[in-house]
């Protein structure tokens, strides 16, 4: 620990009294960073309409923090005239002057185009619509749909680092637009960048992508762009420092750190409150009792588990799914349960707030982790789940979400996908013969409070303080 107080920016698009994934851990770093005497301002964007929010996350931010919020423009709403006349555009002209200009006009920030796209996109032989959509992305959603907050929150974040005399910039991401608005704040102060991957950026196993070569290109540019100019670089897993380690082998290897996502610390005492109230429920004559705490979309497709519990049923194993967050209506889930004969054991609540979500993860018996498709990424439920005490069902691959289940003994894996294998899983975690979990060792290992004293050793480094080197004599 440092004698004396630095000051950070920490960029992060989703902060409380936003809802989503991403903002547990960058308020947890908020909360605790002065322990390890950093001081932290927050530039971020400012909720619209459709954004969920949670209050009471708002209120864990300390009193002390600056949070400097920004508005999203949309530039491509006040474009439409513009993207119009480019689709009308003679094809001979120079597409990338074109796509520069229109940027621009919007208040896009303009980055250089690969020149491979120079005067090329007449030599693209696709339908109109998948042309548009190409250009609109290309025009308006470099790296993302986020980038029309970049110009004011760089001229907003350079404002809070002369006022506040920041020594260091740490963006976090998704999405990666902050990563670009933290490096433009670092490179026009003159100060170190550190940037937190949450998850993969340009070599996602899956997610969305961008809708042409062109745009995949220009986004691998960015990613590249960021990481060389950073001073750390901090993943999530290790499995994602290592695919970083590997595909930028050119730099030096101790840019890349891990930090874990973790859980707060001071939840253990609602925890255990919601434990002893839930022992009060009835418990005898019930099923057991299966919890997914999340959204389901795109691959986490909770099919597979539906017809997992209809085979259990066939064995007079009763188990019921309960499903609390956002459900992809493609699913369809209910009407699958029902044709499945097991529509009184499937269940879809919406989402709720972070403590009722806590509550009724108190109440259950077991939990879903859902993560597929990829061996670098862990959802941040599963260290609320640790809490918890209460065995995990992870239907993964092989990687980061199977070696943790698996190195501490707290759950039972399953195959993406295959309704056998995750028949097998159930059995396995409500039979009598499960084994001993370590969950006094997994606790330490993800407290949020000590995961942030990594992030203040690495702030340390990089910043190079003069008390940083006094105090490890």
């Amino acid at each position: 620990m440092t004698n004396s107080e630095s000051n950070g920016l920490i960029v992060a698009f989703n902060f409380p009294p936003s809802a989503t994934a991403g903002v547990h851990r960058t308020l947890r770093f908020t909360r605790f960073l002065a322990d390890s005497n950093w001081h932290v301002s927050v530039l971020t964007s400012l909720p619209d309409e459709d954004s969920r929010l949670d209050l009471a996350l708002a209120d864990k931010i300390p009193h002390s923090t600056d949070v400097l919020q920004v508005e999203l423009i949309r530039p491509e709403d006040a474009m439409k005239d513009r993207i119009r006349n480019l689709r009308k555009a003679d094809p001979r002209n120079d597409s990338a002057s074109t796509l520069r200009s229109a940027r621009q006009s919007a208040g896009c920030p303009v980055e250089s185009i690969p020149t491979q796209s120079q005067g090329r996109f007449d030599r693209l032989k696709l339908p109109l619509g998948k042309l548009r959509r190409q250009m609109v992305e290309l025009l308006f959603a470099i790296p993302d749909n986020r980038v029309g907050w970049k110009n004011d929150a760089v001229s907003k974040g350079l404002e809070i680092v002369h006022k506040n005399k920041i020594s260091l910039v740490y963006a976090t991401a998704p999405p990666f637009s902050s990563l670009l608005v933290g490096r433009e704040i670092a490179r026009q102060a003159g100060i170190p960048l550190v940037l937190d991957f949450r998850d993969p950026w340009t070599r996602v196993p899956w997610g969305p992508r961008n809708k042409s070569w062109l745009a995949n290109r220009w986004v691998a540019r960015l990613e590249e762009k960021c990481v060389r100019d950073a001073a750390a670089v901090i993943l999530n897993t290790d499995e994602l420092e290592q695919d970083f380690v590997k595909h930028y082998s050119n730099l030096p290897r101790e840019r890349f750190v891990t930090i874990p996502n973790g859980f707060d610390p001071e939840i253990r005492s609602r925890v255990a409150t919601y434990l002893e109230e839930a022992t009060s429920l009835p418990q005898e004559n019930r099923p057991f009792r299966l919890l997914h705490p999340g959204s389901l979309y795109r691959n986490r497709d909770p099919r597979p588990i539906v017809d997992a519990i209809a085979n259990l049923k066939q064995r007079n194993v009763q188990v019921v799914l309960e499903q609390v967050g956002f459900c992809d209506p493609g699913f369809n889930l209910q009407n699958y349960a029902q044709q499945r004969g097991v529509a009184d054991q499937v269940e879809v609540h919406p989402p709720v707030p972070h403590d009722q979500m806590m509550r009724r993860m108190a109440e259950v018996d077991g939990f879903v982790l859902l993560q597929p498709g990829t061996a670098l990424q862990v959802p941040g439920k599963l260290f609320e789940m640790i809490l918890f005490r209460k065995p995990i069902l992870a239907i993964c691959v092989p990687g980061a979400v199977s070696r943790i289940v698996n190195e501490f003994q707290i759950g039972t894996i399953a195959d993406d996908g295959n309704v056998d294998s995750i028949t097998k899983a159930i059995l396995q975690m409500i039979g009598p013969d499960r084994s001993q979990p370590r969950w006094d060792d997994v606790a330490a290992e993800f407290d949020g409070e000590q995961l942030t004293s990594r992030l203040a050793d690495v702030f340390d480094r990089v910043s190079a303080k003069p008390d940083s080197a006094n105090s490890q004599r």
